[in-house]
């Protein structure tokens, strides 16, 4: 039993919500501000449409090309003797490893050509292409 200001000695039949508000607040400020940790950088990279496309992409090794002819693998920018000797060591753990290969569509197709033949050298034969539905 509490004491209410008025001295009557009733049981109070209301529920004060203010703990509760001031919890979830302070949860929602918790999440606002986590949030921008977990925003994934992402590559602007015009790809080709297809009708179908693999949905196992994401367990694959990612390479990218951008529009300008920058090569990155796993987002950080490389050069292609570092790209060779990253993926070459990754294959020995790995030896089943599927490379996921994003190009740019107007990149020349040569360029793309070279990028596969250096995946190869690196010992990775399963190569997918990247496309967008």
């Amino acid at each position: 039993m509490a004491l209410l200001p008025g001295g009557d000695d009733d049981e109070i039949g209301y529920i004060n919500i203010t703990p509760m508000v001031d919890v979830l607040l302070v949860l929602l400020v918790i999440f606002m501000v986590t949030a921008n940790f977990l925003k994934q950088e992402s590559i602007n990279i015009n790809l080709p449409k297809v009708n179908a496309s693999d949905p196992n992409v994401a367990k694959s090794m990612q390479i990218a090309l951008t529009k300008d002819g920058t090569l990155l693998l796993e987002g950080i920018e490389t050069d292609e003797e570092r790209l060779v000797a990253a993926l070459a060591r990754e294959a020995k753990y790995r030896p089943n490893m599927r490379v996921t290969l994003s190009a740019d569509e107007r990149l020349p197709y040569g360029r793309i050509a070279r990028v596969m033949g250096l995946i190869r050298q690196a010992g990775v034969t399963r190569i997918a292409l990247s496309v967008k539905r």
